[in-house]
């Protein structure tokens, strides 16, 4: 999903709604006349019960004689792939696209699933998040903001774009019901160091003010992210490995950018 979640909202689940596999790790390529989905050893029984009446070969990427993605598809020729920037990693998505093009194989930010799966698709979820009380969290909000500032200081970065949902958790004290396994809650945070957004469905609100926040954090809606991230200016701070592909095409040109691990 767009936040590198290993259990993700059934709104993000479009290998399985495109290829009936119900496993929580995967990757599906399909070309104009091939289906292929690689996945671990952990799936493979799986894989083979759920895929057996489909035109979809599986690939068992665990095996040592197994061909990546990049392999396959570079020998499959071609001149351009279509990758969905919201489900890579600015890391996977940059590694990829290297490898591709040392073969002359160009890759093109796109979203073809969402125009398709459009009826009957579920929705984000938009239960209410929850305060995570100070007792229970062992430190509050305002001592979180400042040390993670700090780590910014030493940067030199104006603005972190953070997008993984468990960091959202801890760095706002706040729990939700968005995703099975996890108290986790569906956002994103841009945090500068004179204001911090939580960008999340209003409907998430609680209607009960949360104690610890008082004014250091300003609430814009979910998809309102792209828009404040492509206003930011000097340097801008994202971990790479868990900011997704398509955050990181919205950071203007004029800025810096530094990719680093989350502090």
């Amino acid at each position: 999903d767009p936040h590198a979640s290993e259990y993700m909202a059934a709104h993000w689940m479009e290998m399985s709604w495109l290829s009936g596999f119900k496993g929580e790790t995967g990757t599906m390529v399909v070309t104009m006349d091939k289906a292929l989905l690689w996945t671990d050893s952990r799936y493979y029984l799986q894989a083979d019960i759920e895929l057996k009446d489909s035109t979809i070969g599986l690939m068992r990427e665990s095996d040592i004689d197994c061909q990546t993605i990049a392999e396959w598809l570079v020998e499959q020729g071609g001149a351009l792939v279509g990758l969905n920037p919201e489900m890579y990693s600015v890391n996977a998505f940059r590694a990829l696209k290297e490898q591709l093009g040392e073969a002359g194989i160009g890759v093109h930010s796109v979203d073809l699933i969402k125009p398709l799966w459009a009826d009957a698709r579920p929705a984000i979820p938009q239960a209410p998040f929850y305060e995570f009380e100070v007792g229970y969290a062992g430190e509050d909000v305002a001592s979180k903001l400042a040390r993670v500032r700090e780590a910014m200081r030493q940067k030199n970065a104006n603005a972190m774009v953070i997008s993984a949902l468990d960091e959202i958790a801890w760095l706002l004290n706040i729990r939700g019901k968005d995703v099975e396994y996890s108290p986790l809650v569906i956002s994103y945070v841009v945090l500068e160091q004179d204001r911090c957004t939580l960008f999340v469905a209003p409907e998430k609100v609680p209607s009960v003010a949360h104690s610890q926040w008082g004014k250091q954090v300003a609430i814009q809606g979910y998809e309102e992210v792209f828009g404040y991230i492509r206003q930011l200016q000097g340097t801008v701070l994202y971990d790479g490995a868990r900011v997704n592909e398509a955050l990181f095409e919205a950071i203007p040109e004029a800025c810096r950018k530094v990719n680093a691990q989350s502090p």
